[in-house]
């Protein structure tokens, strides 16, 4: 299913693709001045992303995943191939077994970035969810939907609307998952309340949105042991 609640606003293309077993969410993220975009995860159904971007006529720069479980993977290869594009992550998520399918092309470590056009998206380690995830942040774009925002943050199955992603998987550690969330998105410099979370399932929220109203806000905002 292809999402509407995402449009070209400005320079910024966000579209977001629910698709796969699991519904996960996948986004087309670039610059409508060169149409330049990266995709950020593949949950499967690699023609509908095909036909997608066609019509859209953008140019993929590049394949990112958050992690490396199978409904963000799924059927990747397809798109490398079409596009010929290079895949991007990080190399202790290949490392834990997580995800062993293909090298990256490039892999991507806290502090990295990718320039799309004149949009840059930074690297962030978040482990918790997986031992090697990562999420994306961008200060660049300024509005969305017609609102002031303070950037967007992709963030895999780090955080969700009202929830966070689970650590009981292989790999998983509730305690670095807190930490993750309340070091590199809660009280990260960078980052502002009025940032977009962008998940890798359910709807979109506000970094300010899951501060105040997260079922599990206790833990990753005062450091409290679940």
């Amino acid at each position: 299913m292809i999402s509407n609640f995402c449009r070209s606003v400005i320079f910024l293309i966000l579209k977001r693709l629910i698709v796969g077993p699991l519904s996960t969410n996948s986004y087309i993220f670039g610059s409508s001045k060169n149409n330049e975009v990266v995709i950020i995860d593949v949950g499967g159904e690699p023609e509908t992303f095909i036909t997608v971007i066609e019509k859209m006529d953008a140019k993929p720069i590049g394949l990112l995943l958050t992690h490396g479980h199978y409904d963000h993977t799924l059927k990747l290869g397809k798109l490398l191939r079409y596009f010929n594009i290079p895949l991007m992550f990080s190399k202790k998520e290949f490392d834990s077994g997580i995800y062993t399918h293909k090298k990256a092309d490039r892999w991507l470590s806290e502090g990295d970035s990718i320039e799309i056009g004149e949009l840059t998206l930074n690297v962030l380690e978040t482990p918790g969810h997986s031992p090697g995830a990562l999420s994306y942040y961008s200060k660049d774009p300024k509005e969305f939907d017609g609102h002031k925002i303070g950037g967007v943050i992709f963030t895999g199955d780090l955080i969700f609307q009202r929830s966070i992603g689970r650590s009981d998987l292989r790999g998983g550690d509730s305690q670095l998952l807190f930490s993750s969330i309340r070091n590199k998105v809660m009280y990260n410099p960078e980052i502002s309340d009025n940032f977009l979370i962008f998940p890798g399932h359910m709807d979109s929220t506000s970094v300010g949105e899951e501060r105040k109203f997260n079922m599990f806000k206790k833990y990753f905002l005062e450091n409290n042991d679940p």
